[in-house]
């Protein structure tokens, strides 16, 4: 089972770039629109107290 993974995981790394993970998304914080909403860490755009 073990060499089945291995080349399985072989196989993948042929066509998938590595992705470093990150702790926040590059705009986090930042404000997204008029009503008072700012991007969390996720990216999605959510009410805040900061904008």
């Amino acid at each position: 089972m073990k060499i089945l993974k291995a080349m399985s995981d072989r196989f993948l790394k042929l066509f998938l770039s590595e992705v470093p993970a990150g702790a926040c998304v590059i705009n986090h914080g930042e404000c997204c629109n008029a009503r008072r909403m700012s991007h969390n860490c996720y990216g999605v755009c959510t009410r805040s107290p900061v904008c």
